[in-house]
């Protein structure tokens, strides 16, 4: 097996951080773009699209990766170095016996308020947040001034940061998408023409190279990095030709290609036990089948239907969205030691999943009377996040992406009809009102964040 050889980083501007470091494998183009965002790759389904849209600014292509044949701006790109350490993982894989089940929902409302912070932007009009850590921090897209193009950012300390060029030239994804606790960020960056996957150390500035499957689109794109566990374990996709992609995993500089079922793929999650969660088909044009891979085995957990697997949480609960058997919607899914169990909506055409933490607290996304909320999943019941918040905020939560172990979420929502990147903090005690607490979460003063606190208005 060959292993990556490094060759000597070297420091880049950055604005926000100190220094810049790409490292990248031996003979790896280190030539890193200065053009600002043009295209935004998102997934097929309705609502990666409706995401990409959202954060596209003027002039922006959005180019769907399960349509290769679609109209993209055509430029000139250099081929990725495809002599890089890639471990094939075989194809092993197996069918997990499935127990549907369904989730008792009563629709009311549960006692947990939430103070919503607006993390602002890096000099535009709108931003969009997407994961967080255990410490706060948060990673996201901003649009920077004039609106002129989206740059990626982490918000830390209550300051936000340009982290150019991570995700943030002429080619980017809807991300960064997930930050593990010792401040590392899963994405990618522009290099040598081609958007490749990439993970960030925010704590010291590095940018290192996961290194690709081969394979780069007609616009540019190799692959991106979609979650990073404490143990600095990656995993995304990356394409292995012109038009597939596969999972892939980055582990002790090395990555390793994860197979299908047969024809494409990708990974979403892994957990602290290496656990890896996402979808993979049969057939270059087959439907797609949530998957968890555990110890280089594939399993199908979800095989009736076209499904999608989110997130894993270190205790292998999984949560994802599968096609329900009518065909007549999207439905949310918790798949815990062989049980599957159902957490979709009557009348909701789509509900989506997108992070379960370690208390089993899930959110995503659900569609009621055809408009689109954000929603937290516990205790058995899916609650509307708008109603948990202080009803005068001004703010219609849309998109929650992530939760962390504290119970703090983040997504996106419309104030003033732009969108703008939040934090939803639990309200649990007065003093988090003290110190002048209570400005960041958008009080009128002490006394109104107490009261809230207590009554929930």
């Amino acid at each position: 097996m060959k292993r990556f050889l490094f060759s000597k980083a070297f420091p880049i501007g950055m604005a926000a951080l100190v220094r810049l470091a790409i490292i990248a494998p031996a003979g790896y183009p280190q030539t890193v773009t200065s053009v600002d965002g043009s295209v935004i790759v998102v997934g097929g389904s309705t609502l990666g699209q409706r995401s990409g849209h959202d954060v596209a600014t003027k002039g922006t292509s959005i180019v769907t990766l399960d349509t290769p044949g679609g109209v993209v701006p055509q430029r000139s790109s250099n081929r990725l170095d495809e002599s890089s350490a890639v471990q094939q993982a075989g194809a092993e894989h197996s069918t997990a016996s499935v127990k549907i089940e369904s989730f008792p929902y009563d629709g009311a409302a549960t006692a947990q308020r939430y103070f919503i912070t607006d993390l602002g932007t890096l000099g535009g009009t709108q931003s969009f947040a997407y994961a967080l850590n255990d410490s706060g921090q948060v990673v996201g897209l901003s649009s920077i001034s004039g609106d002129a193009s989206n740059h990626a950012f982490l918000y830390s300390n209550g300051k936000m940061i340009d982290l150019y060029p991570l995700n943030s030239q002429n080619v980017q994804t809807v991300g960064p998408t997930h930050i593990n606790n010792a401040g590392q960020i899963a994405s990618g960056v522009v290099v040598g023409g081609v958007y490749v996957p990439a993970i960030l150390d925010s704590t010291t500035g590095e940018l290192t190279l996961t290194g690709t499957l081969g394979g780069v689109t007609s616009y540019g794109f190799n692959g991106v990095a979609m979650s990073i566990n404490n143990q600095g374990n990656a995993v995304g996709y990356s394409y292995i030709d012109s038009t597939n992609r596969h999972a892939f995993l980055y582990s002790n500089n090395v990555i390793t290609d994860l197979g299908s079922f047969g024809g494409y793929s990708a990974a979403g999650a892994i957990n602290a036990d290496g656990e890896i969660v996402g979808f993979a088909s049969d057939s270059s044009s087959g439907v797609a089948h949530a998957f968890v891979d555990t110890n280089g085995v594939m399993t199908d957990i979800e095989p009736a239907t076209e499904s999608y697997a989110n997130d894993v949480n270190s205790q292998g609960q999984v949560v994802g969205q599968f096609l329900t058997p009518d065909q007549s919607a999207f439905h949310a899914f918790l798949y815990d030691q062989g049980s599957f169990t159902d957490l979709g909506l009557a009348g909701s055409v789509e509900t989506n999943p997108y992070a379960i933490n370690e208390q089993g607290q899930i959110v995503g996304i659900m569609f009621i009377a055809n408009k689109q909320h954000a929603f937290i999943y516990e205790n058995g019941r899916i609650v509307d996040l708008n109603g948990l918040i202080q009803q005068d905020s001004g703010w219609e939560l849309t998109w929650a992406f992530d939760v962390n172990n504290h119970g703090q979420i983040v997504g996106y929502g419309l104030v003033k009809n732009k969108f703008r990147a939040f934090l939803l903090t639990p309200a649990i005690s007065a003093e988090q009102c003290m110190d002048d607490g209570w400005t960041s979460f958008g009080f009128k003063n002490q006394g109104q964040c107490i009261k809230f606190i207590n009554t929930g208005k």
